[in-house]
């Protein structure tokens, strides 16, 4: 029972957050990516077509389907039954509308809000569907094969589990709510110092194992006001930064196939090398703190949730930031200015000459970044 507790920060904060980031990228993430493909290139080149909105309805459904992404994706990082992860698919759902299912006083919400927020295309909360694919995927473990009833007992153990998680995860919402609501607030308030902390921190966790991009929708989902959108910008910037920094910083050892795979993959790949010497972490932390007030004060680059904690990452970064500039009918050359200066050209210097100088001193040497 001992060690069974010792491993639940890493079975809920590691794995069900992997698991819930990998149901984000093919429901939210990819979604976005297809909408702003019909929005802001298809539908602006050729004008308003039937292509370019048929893009935007297929964004909308993916998007929608974000809860049950989770689900199913918390549920196999869990090794879940493979019926408690079909279920789990449900409770998801029903978690990522748990606000508008309960109906709370507190937002005036209704069971018919859900269909107005499906028919929007709207995806609904992250943590509602994170708490009760999380509640459901282990109660749903307990019961599991130990009948012959699986087929009617393990989804309606799931829905019903899912059903109290709904009340599970309403104070967690409320506080991460909050919590975005206060990064919103400090943005407005010090744009300088916000930029430098979002920047940092956000960078960090996407090198870390963790899912920024999980975090920062957690945060920023259904905030689409100006400052909340620039702390995204600076979200994005610090985590390209991580991403091209250590691609550039570690080009001696890994070449072309490193500078692909770190640059538009992930800067997971370092995470050996960072705990063997954490010294290699420190030029990409540079270029997060640089590229940060830059991205707020400067640039003003926007970003939205699914995109902030993505980086360049498939590019799904530069997707959010141009949906979120387009949004706000911000200036798209000096969009582009801010794209091409602070997610690329800043960190490749930054990393470039501070690696050159950390190798000059010892402090970092051949095969200390090989992936």
């Amino acid at each position: 029972m001992k060690n069974y507790f010792k491993t639940l920060p890493k079975r809920y904060f590691i794995d069900a957050f992997t698991g819930m980031a990998q149901g984000l990228f093919v429901t939210l993430i990819a979604g976005t990516i297809v909408k702003t493909l019909g929005s802001d290139v298809i539908n602006k080149i050729f004008s308003p077509n039937a292509v370019g909105n048929f893009l935007i309805l297929l964004g909308q459904v993916a998007s929608v389907l974000m809860g049950a992404g989770i689900g199913v994706g918390i549920a196999y990082y869990l090794k879940c039954n493979k019926m408690v992860m079909f279920a789990c698919a449900v409770a998801g759902f029903m978690g990522a509308y748990s606000e508008q299912l309960l109906g709370s006083s507190f937002n005036g919400g209704s069971m018919a809000d859900v269909s107005v927020l499906i028919s929007k295309g709207l995806p609904g909360n992250p943590i509602g569907a994170y708490v009760c694919a999380l509640i459901s995927a282990e109660v749903g473990n307990l019961v599991a094969g130990k009948t012959k009833l699986d087929i009617l007992l393990v989804p309606l153990t799931c829905i019903f589990s899912a059903f109290v998680g709904l009340y599970v995860a309403y104070p967690f919402i409320w506080l991460i709510n909050k919590l975005g609501k206060g990064i919103e607030i400090a943005t407005k308030w010090n744009p300088f110092i916000m930029g430098i902390v979002i920047s940092v921190v956000m960078g960090i966790l996407l090198t870390m194992p963790t899912s920024s991009a999980a975090i920062w929708v957690a945060v920023a989902s259904g905030n689409t006001s100006e400052y909340m959108l620039l702390a995204g910008g600076a979200a994005v910037v610090g985590c390209a930064c991580q991403m091209v920094g250590f691609a550039v910083l570690s080009f001696r050892e890994n070449g072309w196939g490193g500078l692909v795979s770190q640059g538009l993959g992930t800067s997971m790949l370092q995470i050996p090398n960072i705990m063997k010497k954490p010294l290699v972490f420190v030029p990409p932390i540079i270029a997060s703190a640089i590229a940060g007030p830059l991205a707020t004060c400067v640039f003003r680059i926007h970003c939205n949730a699914s995109g902030g904690g993505m980086g360049t990452s498939g590019f799904v970064g530069i997707f959010g930031t141009i949906n979120a500039t387009n949004a706000l009918n911000g200036d798209l050359i000096i969009m582009w200015a801010g794209i091409i200066s602070l997610f690329f050209v800043l960190p490749t210097l930054v990393c470039y000459f501070s690696g050159k100088f950390m190798r000059k001193k010892g402090w970092i040497v051949d095969g200390d970044l090989k992936i």
